[in-house]
Parts: C-alpha cells; structure tokens; sequence
C-alpha cells in the first residue's frame, strides 16, 4: 500500500521527475554507442553553458585560450582546464550562471574534511530525486519503503512535522551521526523494531558504530539493503555490518557539490556511475586522463546543475575506472570504491607524496581487521591503528600490513602498529590518513 501511494503521490505531484526515472531506466539499457553519443553531447553542453553564463568560467577558458567554438566541440572537452575546491573557493559568486534563476539555487556546504569548508550551490531543477529512486531499484527496495538514516542533520518541531507528512505513510527514523552514544543507538534500536525498515542509508563510520555496539551483544537488525556513503568502505566494516544489519552492503559515492555520482548494483563489481547525469574521469597529475585500472584522481562533470556549473570539477578523491562490462548488464560505466582523499598522503623524507595503496593494506585479511587509520608524525614515522574484529587476535595482520607499508614508504620511515578499540571519527566520518609530517619541499 504505501509503494502504491507512493507512486500516486508522484504521478500527480511529480510528473516530471516522473518522466526523468523513467528515461534514467531506458538509459541503463542503450547500446555502447548510443550511451557515449549521450554523454559527450552532454557534457559539451555544459561546458558552453558555463562559458556563456559564468564570468568564472568565461575567464578560465578563454584564459587557457580556449574560444567559444573550443568549447562546443566534444573532443575538445578533455583538454579544458580542471577547476578545484580552492579556484571556487575564491571565485565565489562569479561561478553562479546569469541566465538561470536565483530561485532554483539551492545551498550546500562541504564537511571541509580537506580544509575550509566549500559553499556551492545545488539546483532545484535537477532530477536528484529519480536518481536515487533508480539506484534504489537495483537494491529491491521502493522510495515508498520505510528506511532508517544515519546522518549528520536531524529535523526538530515543525520542520521533522512537516516531513513526517510529506512522507506519510512510509516512515523514516533517523539517528544524529554526530551524537552517536550507547543511549542513542539503544533509542534507534527500540525504533527500528517498531518500524522494521527495508533500507538503511548511512555514514560509514556511523553505521559501523552502531553495528559495533550491537555486535558485542550478538543482537542483529534485518533489512533487505545497506547504503553507506562520505567514506572509504574498508573490508572490515563490510562484513561487520552485512552480519548484522543481515543484508548487502551498497556502497555510494556522493558529496555535497555532486549528489549520486556512483553506486554498486547486487553484483558489487565496483560503483556504476550515473554516467547519464554525470560524466566521471580519472586523470592524472597533469590533468591527463589515465587507462582504465590505473588510479587517480577523480574529476566530475555535472549535466544537471545549470545554477552553479561544475565541469571537470577534482573532487579531491581518488579512484580508477574499471575495464569490461558488469554481469547486470547495464551499459554505465564503472569506478573502483574510493581509495582515500588526495590529502590522504603520507609524505617521505625525500619529499615523495604516497597517496595510492593505502587503503589495500589490510585486504588480504578482511576478517581479522575490522577497520584502520594510518598516524604519520611530524619525524615522518607512522603508526597503523587498527581495530581487530576479535581482539588480540590480529597480531599478525598487523604485522604483514606494517611490512607492506614499510615496503612502499622505503626510506627507513618507522612503521609500527597498535590495536585500538575504535577509530575516532568526526560527525560520522573518519579520515584514512592523518598526518603532521612536513613537506621538504
């Protein structure tokens, strides 16, 4: 009843997103041929839309010497300049477009985990709601269903009233990612067996807080799915949360500037990029795109925000795009899970920058390590602490991941390991690397 309701609501309430799910799903299915004709015509599109109508992007391009003309022709897209946090940072207001109105503008604000927070701009026009309706039907799950959500922003009085209402009758319970205590989760617990929600949708760091805390009493909470989102999904949690939440794990990759860049379908081949939405490239340190399998940095095109333009924006983050096709069959293309920020570095005495291979120290031993966070200090030495899924019994997990760190920083940088309790996060996330070594340079 409350999917029929659902869909009723939308249908009268909704048409157009309506009608942007339904092609979003004809999409999955075109041919190769097809689907990259769409993309680049997109993604050309936008550019020009940028140049025409952001005095940021006007000046970028044609500083880098680019005409209008440049920037209507696709095969010229890969070679405009890349924009970073810090350039709209300090262009501000001039990135907004001038031919789009003001009220479509809808304001968003970075977590700042890799400095000062960025304000941008979504925009209220862009289908963002059938995208998450589409990945969610490659989880078996409705937007009508209930859910749970472990987030950072909770509703209070008349605005949690108001959303209850827009949401009747599905229900959704929400714990503060930022207040996550044993009376929390034992509250969030109590609610979720009155409601029984078919889908969690969380931080990592905060979902496994509360699978760590109910794990030690061997209590579980069934769903059919696990969304988890804002950090990299290691090993570890994956398998402690499909154990107890008794359901796959999906892992997503969204942000605050570009929601719904990626996510995985049930045959967890790496993340499909919602490629008809977003075009996602994988480039180098000069900006050049690298083969497929080769790690760098990530750097995303949104078709739908005309407010506020982010074309070959660096999203700070890294990856590799993945060869061949997934076994579901659907024609987007795929990203391997987020491997840390660029400024998850470690740094050498010799003034090498190590951001790749960090995360994979402990995936030869996913049941023995249950997460882990690598401590650079200002002398260069490191430390890896991590939390064992039983406790003293990962000694010589640890000792192979030290190893194999020791091996790829070289330079007689120290590396020991601790066993901790838990990883410290902040607001439900939790950084990769953490550092106060200096750069040499």
């Amino acid at each position: 009843m409350k999917r029929e309701i659902f869909d009723a609501k939308t249908r009268l309430l909704m048409r157009g997103d309506r009608r942007a799910f339904e092609t979003m799903v004809e999409n999955e299915r075109l041919s190769v041929r097809e689907f990259e004709a769409l993309s680049t015509t997109a993604a050309a599109r936008m550019a020009l839309h940028a140049y025409d109508s952001s005095p940021f992007y006007l000046d970028l391009y044609s500083g880098a010497g680019f005409s209008r003309e440049d920037v209507a022709e696709p095969r010229n897209f890969e070679r405009l300049p890349i924009v970073t946090k810090a350039a709209l940072r300090e262009a501000g207001d001039s990135v907004l477009s001038t031919a789009i109105p003001s009220k479509r503008a809808l304001v968003s604000q970075t977590g700042g985990s890799t400095g000062a927070p960025l304000r941008v701009r979504n925009d209220a026009a862009a289908p963002t709601a059938p995208m998450w309706w589409r990945i969610y039907r490659w989880w078996d799950v409705h937007p009508g269903d209930d859910m749970a959500f472990i987030y950072r922003r909770l509703r209070q009085g008349r605005e949690a009233l108001k959303y209850a209402a827009q949401w009747w009758p599905s229900r959704h319970i929400h714990l503060d990612a930022r207040a996550i205590t044993d009376e929390a989760i034992e509250d969030f617990t109590n609610r979720w067996s009155r409601v029984r929600p078919r889908l969690l949708v969380a931080y990592v760091e905060g979902a496994t807080a509360v699978a760590t805390h109910l794990a030690k009493s061997g209590r579980t909470l069934p769903t059919t799915a696990v969304s988890v989102t804002a950090a990299m999904l290691q090993p570890g949690q994956r398998a402690l949360l499909e154990s107890v939440f008794c359901a796959p794990v999906y892992d997503t990759y969204r942000s605050a500037e570009i929601p719904w860049i990626a996510a995985e379908c049930p045959q967890h081949e790496g993340l499909h990029v919602a490629a008809d939405q977003r075009m996602v490239e994988i480039v180098d340190d000069a900006g050049r795109r690298v083969e497929p399998d080769v790690e760098g940095s990530v750097v995303v095109t949104d078709f739908s925000n005309e407010v506020y333009p982010l074309v070959r924006y660096e999203m700070g983050d890294r990856s590799r795009l993945l060869n061949g096709a997934c076994g579901c069959g659907r024609v987007f293309p795929r990203i391997a899970p987020v491997q840390g920020r660029l400024a998850d570095v470690i740094r050498t005495p010799s003034g090498r920058r190590i951001t790749g291979g960090l995360s994979g120290l402990f995936l030869g031993d996913p049941e023995a390590i249950r997460q882990m966070q690598i401590v650079q200090a200002s002398d260069y030495s490191i430390v890896i602490r991590y939390v064992a899924t039983r406790k003293g019994e990962a000694t010589d997990a640890a000792a192979r991941a030290a190893r194999a760190l020791t091996a790829l920083v070289g330079e007689n940088v120290d590396v020991t390991t601790i066993e901790v309790s838990r990883i410290e996060s902040q607001a439900g996330k939790a950084r990769l690397v953490v550092s106060e070594a200096p750069d040499p340079h």
